[in-house]
């Protein structure tokens, strides 16, 4: 619906069971000290893109701080990677899976190397479409300050905290989620309707795997609304995003004007999120657009260098939202307002003039959002029974 994304692609695992009950991912760590680099990242439709060195090769990788390290087992055969166990993982809408784990040596960034890290071995569909060999994450970037600047498209790593000149008015506090891989979780306030002089300080896990800006569930929503934190839009059925184990399960979810909240200085207002039945709540990499992300794992300190202390983030929706199911571009999600227009599982011929029918996941994650330029969008759609129509949408 956020602009009508042509597909919504959630990548990877939030939640891993640590490995032979007692393991962790997070072990091994940078092989030097007093370090400081800065190192070049691509920032594609909310996904940050980074080169990796192994073994004197350079490789192409997804940051993800949501994430343990991944690699190919392509990539891990090559390095003759130590084989760990085997590890239980939840993605981002609770699907389940095994994977397993090695133990990888000698990742360079920039000119700093990491010895002993584990790392999940898999090969996910959408690593060929981006063209990527595995994922940078918290488990690895653990012993340092990372710092996130998205104007410059460089992110920084390094020991000493006193060459980032960070502002201790931008600091908030910062901890680790539960689990064995160091997920980075911030902190947050949101406004309390019910009474202005007590706001809602919240923890949430802060994800730049996921593009949009807040990703939150049923349980969250019913917790916070005691508030009157929420406001509800719209009302919906089905279901367009994807995480790591495949489309979220089909129900209904809800459009939400979010209360307005602050991170760090930083004041937003008019945000507009969508429920999910069952997901990890996070903050994504859309709030690197409004500021400087530093997150000190070393100290425990989170800092967020806005760009602009007030930010209203008000936006216009389309009636629904698609997905990718089956090597088809499909009608995932609709709305209240287009119920009687269209249905979920619809096939997606043509938008506007553009064909659609052989479409691929990796044209899809390659184009990225589309539709942003107008507010009409003719869809040409062909149901179940092989049927054609057109069906005119507009964004409101």
């Amino acid at each position: 619906m956020k602009a009508m994304k042509l597909i919504t692609l959630l990548l990877l695992l939030l939640s891993l069971g640590a490995f032979a009950q007692t393991g962790t991912y997070n072990q091994g760590g940078p092989a030097q000290k007093n370090y400081y680099c800065e190192i070049p990242f691509e920032n594609i439709y909310g996904k940050l893109f980074l080169n990796v060195e192994l073994a004197g090769k350079k490789h192409r990788f997804l940051f993800d701080t949501g994430s343990p390290v991944f690699v190919t087992p392509e990539l891990a055969a090559g390095l003759k990677a130590k084989v760990l166990t085997k590890a239980a993982s939840t993605d981002a809408y609770m699907h389940t899976d095994t994977s397993i784990v090695v133990q990888v040596n000698g990742i360079k960034l920039g000119d700093i190397t990491f010895n002993g890290i584990p790392a999940i071995s898999a090969s996910p569909d959408f690593y060929k479409c981006y063209g990527i060999d595995g994922v940078i994450g918290s488990n690895l970037l653990r012993k340092s300050i990372v710092s996130i600047d998205n104007k410059r498209h460089v992110i920084i790593l390094t020991d000493q905290a006193d060459k980032l000149h960070l502002d201790p008015k931008n600091s908030m506090p910062f901890s680790f989620k539960e689990g064995p891989q160091s997920d980075p979780v911030i902190h947050m306030v949101m406004a309390n309707k019910l009474d202005r002089n007590n706001p809602i300080n919240i923890n949430i896990p802060f994800d730049t795997g996921d593009e949009d800006f807040i990703r939150i569930g049923d349980n969250e929503v019913s917790q916070l609304n005691k508030y009157s934190v929420f406001d509800t839009l719209a009302k919906g059925y089905g279901a367009s995003a994807l995480s790591y184990g495949g489309l979220q399960d089909a129900a209904t979810k809800y459009l939400y004007k979010v209360a307005p909240f602050m991170v760090g200085n930083a004041q937003f207002y008019n945000l507009t999120i969508e429920s999910n039945k069952e997901t990890i709540p996070a903050i994504g990499s859309k709030l690197l657009n409004y500021g400087t992300v530093t997150l000190d794992y070393i100290n425990e300190k989170f800092y967020f260098d806005a760009y602009t202390t007030v930010n209203d983030l008000t936006e216009k929706h389309w009636p629904v939202d698609p997905a990718f199911v089956n090597n088809k571009f499909i009608i995932g999600m609709v709305w209240d307002q287009a119920r009687l227009l269209l249905k979920p599982g619809e096939q997606i011929m043509a938008v506007n003039d553009k064909d659609c029918s052989n479409i691929t996941m990796c044209d899809l994650l390659q184009s990225g959002p589309g539709l942003h330029a107008d507010d009409l969008a003719t869809l040409t759609l062909k149901n179940a029974k092989g049927e054609i129509r057109k069906v005119t949408i507009r964004r409101r």
